[in-house]
């Protein structure tokens, strides 16, 4: 044995003091193929730790002997382990070298994950109580580090002994002497604090009794500019806020108070005040409940501010207190009810503007920018006060103010397309003229902002094309940076997506620049600007169509095919969506590709997601800890690989809805990698997921070219033996993905996918599944669905004020129940009676106008569907919509107009009593509104009123009103109504309407004239009564006008 020993010490000392690769590959080789196939390797080290008088060997010795425990420990006889512990333990106590104390505790805590579970070691426990409440502090270190790794590997048995560990962990955490003892101590609380139950209240008070004793730690540590340990005491906090367990809540606001504090202090460095920001991110995010109760918003957002104007680093990569300032206004803003948020930002966006120093006014922007996100709803009616700020900041002297400017407007365009495109003509001049900027951080900004507000413009855009498409082609030839250039190219295909076939004329001047930069292959740049030209190509393909770009198609999608075997996830990427726009292009044309394009794409769908860095040697030659645990981290993630896939399971749909039968040999495989995938951890692949299953079902009814739905249950019309296979496979997998999903956005596309389905194919898709779907969507009405659960549940919050993306989830719901009313028609009546009061709490004044507006359309929709099974509602949904008709904001106006004509038309109650109040309601709405929508529900609401008892309307009062604002503008579906009223008053020989015919006439050109303004019916019996009149009057000159072609 001794021999054996010698020879592993003296290769363990060749690898310490190794200067050469090849002495440790032979060094590593010999300890494989000649030590470490014995378990006499165990002994061995434990000898050569106890005795080498060189601390790199006992530390190389500890760090190996741990990794062999695992796979050797139990061949070792019982005795000699009792001997080996008891000798570890007295090695941990005499060694002086710290990091060798410590790997020789990582040695015991990987003997005792095997040995303490068989109570093997009972002297383990009384020895770590011992060395704790030693009167030498280096023995105190070894305690508390030795019970740091334990509660790595064995924690449980610990947690059945909390009291004592309490009483030992107040002691060490205010250690006179040792401040090694302090950290660890705090460090083992947040190992501990993992393993506390939500429900363990005895646990849950020892803890909070703890958390001032950890937060003098960290303010000596920062004090003594302990760098290191403050960082590994910010790590236990923020794991803190992420628990279940409620450990922080009564200190939450002393502790954001503190991590604020230094997040302010400019005399720490830069990176402690970089993790104490990053705290009240994720507190924003983990305890979003307690601060909007504890009201902490202000408070937080007033501290953020200054810190924001501090200096950037060069490197924008580089985290720094002013960007962490900005991500911690972002995660409040999309975290918290706008109502909380923006009111604080804004005067002090405002103020900062005014100021002389350029930081200030840079912190303005980019606090403006950042919380767009998450206001953009609330901002939107005051966008014409705000945007003057970003113009202002779009011509600022200084460089650092223009680029904010540019990212606020870049933000603007995405969040509020329609809103920022329709001030095109302020905005697009200031950033043509920063295309100009010397600075190429300022030019690629702008081209960035450009990109955006492009993206929504539309036919707007052929204005401006000439001298865009000019600044474009040279910045795309001249600029500096790779990025601009990325930046421009991407411009051009938003300029081409905006312009359709306006983009005619650059066609020939752009392909050859595309064409030659989708040959790059050499290092990440040339990928970037190859990706990008594969997304602008597709981009153009849809704006000028198939026939002037099949020249190029072959050639392109070689291009695009070849990149697929460059090793790049993200060109893999580009490659799938110029795949789908090519199939949307060119339809079946695309089908012989599908051999070669779905082998691939199929292949990134399995793809297997691992990170490379994780993949370490055998030897450990950092002489660091050995943190590394045994097993291997189940949770892999690559998230270039996610994208991929992402984009994979999306072109899968987008194939199969262009290429049709062509695709069908893939659906199987297709459909079966698009539900794996549906439990795929981001959320980004399970939205492409959803949106690609819905694409199959509804491929296949077009393709069945199955006859028109009919509404109600059960059943009542063929639908095609295909169609219902995959209703009955899909509809149960997004079912299944529903009930867990945890991300708010793609439960949105889950409703929004379901509402345009049942649209298209009517019930048969919910037939079976009516029950659990509208238990899903009530969830959402009572906060209850998985995606609405916040980390911190326990706190009262008040419901009036909501985050936006909770408003969108409420609305599609909403939507969804008016779609199901709408296709499953009166049975669907006992479950409205459930959603009805749900839906009407959303109309109160406290309520944002889009939450309003949503709550009186929803309701005006389901009526529509339920029909007369609305009748026991009626008072209240009268009142409800009486009011709604004098709201402030006109959607919802135009939505309660046209709400009161569905309720008076389907109610079996007489509202013939209440005509008067309901006639008073409507009238302001047949003058001077913004919207012309607004009048045209109002005048299908009064034609509903006189269809149901022209006998309670006074005719002679409402029909000149009613009569003056035809043509309607914009919501055709109303002729129908108005029409339908028109032809009963003739009927019934009304004296004003027959004195009104040649008043009539040109309103009844114009309506037949346009082929989208009447219904078949409405068209067929208007044409009748111009016949009747024609034969009645004709002095009316009828045969002889513009209408003689209709009669």
């Amino acid at each position: 044995m001794e021999q054996f020993v010698n020879g592993l010490e003296e290769l363990l000392t060749k690898l310490a003091t190794a200067q050469d690769s090849d002495t440790i590959r032979q060094a590593t080789s010999t300890l494989n193929t000649q030590f470490y196939v014995s378990a006499d390797c165990i002994p061995a080290f434990v000898e050569i730790i106890h005795r080498s008088p060189h601390h790199p060997v006992r530390q190389l010795a500890a760090v190996e002997l741990r990794k062999r425990i695992s796979k050797r420990w139990q061949e070792i006889p019982e005795p000699a382990q009792a001997i080996i512990r008891a000798k570890l333990l007295q090695i941990a106590l005499n060694e002086q070298h710290e990091m060798v104390r410590h790997s020789t505790a990582r040695v015991i805590s990987s003997i005792a994950r095997i040995d303490v579970p068989e109570n093997k070691w009972p002297e383990l426990l009384g020895f770590l109580n011992e060395a704790c409440a030693s009167h030498t502090a280096i023995h105190r270190e070894v305690g508390t580090y030795c019970l740091y790794t334990l509660f790595e590997v064995i924690a449980d048995f610990f947690m059945d002994h909390t009291a004592p560990l309490f009483d030992l962990f107040s002691k060490a955490i205010v250690d006179p002497e040792s401040k090694r003892v302090r950290v660890t101590t705090v460090l083992t609380l947040g190992k501990l604090a993992e393993f506390i139950e939500n429900d363990d209240k005895e646990n849950i008070k020892s803890f909070r009794l703890m958390i001032p004793g950890m937060v003098n730690v960290l303010e000596q540590c920062l004090k003594e500019g302990d760098e290191e340990s403050a960082s590994e005491i910010f790590e236990v906090f923020d794991t803190l806020l992420m628990l279940d367990a409620p450990l922080l809540s009564t200190h939450l606001v002393d502790l954001i108070k503190f991590f604020l504090t230094i997040g302010s202090n400019r005399n720490l460095d830069d990176s402690l005040r970089v993790m104490a920001l990053s705290f009240l991110m994720w507190a924003a995010v983990y305890k979003q409940n307690k601060i909007r109760s504890l009201k902490m918003v202000g408070f937080i957002v007033e501290g953020l501010m200054p810190i924001g104007s501090e200096e950037d680093p060069e490197d924008v990569d580089e985290d720094s207190p002013s960007r962490l300032a900005f991500k911690v206004l972002n995660a409040l803003a999309t975290n918290m009810p706008p109502q909380q948020v923006f009111p604080i930002v804004m005067p002090i966006v405002i103020a900062y503007m005014q100021n002389p120093d350029p930081n200030y006014r840079k912190a303005a922007m980019m606090s403006f920018a950042v919380i767009i996100e998450g206001c953009a709803e609330f901002m939107s009616p005051k966008l014409n006060e705000l945007l003057p700020l970003v113009c202002s900041g779009l011509q600022d002297p200084e460089i650092i103010v223009r680029r904010a400017a540019c990212m606020a407007l870049g933000c603007l365009a995405e969040e509020m397309p329609a809103e920022i495109s329709e001030s095109h003509s302020v905005l697009l001049p200031l950033v043509f003229n920063l295309m100009n900027d010397t600075n190429p951080e300022v030019t690629k900004h702008a081209c960035n902002a450009l990109d955006a507000i492009l993206e929504s413009l539309g036919d707007e855009v052929l204005q401006y094309l000439p001298m865009l498409m000019e600044k474009l082609l040279f910045l795309l030839d001249n600029a500096p940076q790779t990025e601009t250039k990325a930046t421009v190219m991407a411009a051009i295909g938003s300029a081409a997506h905006a312009a359709g076939e306006g983009f005619e004329p650059y066609f020939s001047s752009v392909m050859p620049r595309i064409r030659h930069l989708m040959t790059l292959n050499e290092g990440a740049d040339e990928a970037l600007l190859r990706g990008v030209a594969t997304d602008s190509a597709g981009a153009i393909a849809e704006a000028v169509g198939a026939a002037k770009f099949r020249p190029f198609t072959q050639d392109l999608m070689h291009l695009a095919i070849e990149q697929l075997d460059l090793d790049s996830p993200r060109l893999r990427e580009c490659s799938y969506a110029f795949f789908s726009i090519m199939a949307r292009v060119f339809g079946e044309e695309f089908a012989p590709y599908l051999p070669t394009v779905m082998p691939p794409i199929i292949a990134s769908c399995k793809a297997e997601e691992k990170d490379e860095a994780n993949l370490g040697s055998e030897i450990d030659l950092t002489l660091g800890d050995g943190d590394d645990e045994d097993d291997e981290s189940a949770f892999n993630f690559n998230s270039a690989i996610a994208d991929e896939k992402e984009f994979a399971a999306d072109a899968l749909g987008e194939l199969f809805e262009s290429t049709q039968t062509h695709f069908l040999p893939y659906v199987e495989e297709s459909v079966q990698e698009l539900t794996e995938l549906s439990y795929h951890l981001f959320d980004g692949v399970r939205k492409a997921v959803v949106g690609s299953l819905f694409s199959f079902l509804k491929t296949f009814y077009l393709m069945s070219g199955s006859e028109e739905w009919k509404s109600g249950l059960p059943i009542a019309y063929p639908v095609h033996e295909n169609v219902i296979n995959m209703i009955n496979i899909i509809i149960p997998t997004v079912l299944t993905m529903w009930k867990d999903e945890d991300d708010k956005m793609v439960v949105i596309q889950i409703c929004q996918e379901l509402i345009q389905s049942l649209k298209l194919m009517g019930p048969s898709i919910i037939a079976d599944h009516l029950e659990e779907i509208s238990r899903n969507v009530l969830d959402i009405f009572e906060k209850r669905s998985i995606c609405q659960q916040t980390y911190d549940d326990d706190d009262f919050v008040d419901e009036e004020e909501e985050a936006e993306s909770e408003s969108l989830l409420i609305s599609a719901a909403g939507d969804l129940v008016a779609t199901i009313c709408e296709t499953v028609g009166e049975s669907y009546s006992s479950y409205f009676d459930v959603f009805m009061p749900l839906i009407a709490k959303y109309y109160k004044k406290s309520k944002t106008p889009t939450e309003r507006s949503m709550a009186i359309g929803c309701l005006g929709e389901c009526i529509t569907g339920i029909k007369s099974a609305v009748t026991p509602h009626t008072e209240r949904l009268l009142q409800l919509f009486i009011k709604a008709c004098g709201d402030e904001d006109h959607s919802v106006r135009s939505n309660a107009a046209y709400a009161l004509g569905i309720l008076v038309g389907n109610s079996q109650i007489d509202l013939s009593s209440q005509y008067p109040i309901i006639l008073t309601a409507l009238h302001p709405l047949f003058q001077n509104q913004p919207v012309p929508n607004i009048t045209d529900n109002a005048t299908g609401a009064v034609a509903r009123l006189i269809i149901a008892r022209p006998d309670a309307v006074p005719l002679d009062q409402v029909l000149p009103v009613f009569t003056s604002v035809l043509p309607l503008k914009i919501d055709f579906a109303e002729n129908e109504p108005v029409f339908n009223c028109l032809f009963s008053l003739f009927r019934a020989n009304n004296t004003f309407v027959h004195s009104q015919i040649p008043n009539f006439l040109p309103i009844f050109h114009h309506v037949l004239s346009h082929e989208d303004q009447l219904n078949d019916d409405t068209r067929v019996e208007l044409i009748a009564l111009l016949r009747v009149l024609n034969n009645q009057s004709p002095s009316l000159g009828i045969s002889g006008s513009d209408l003689a072609r209709f009669l």
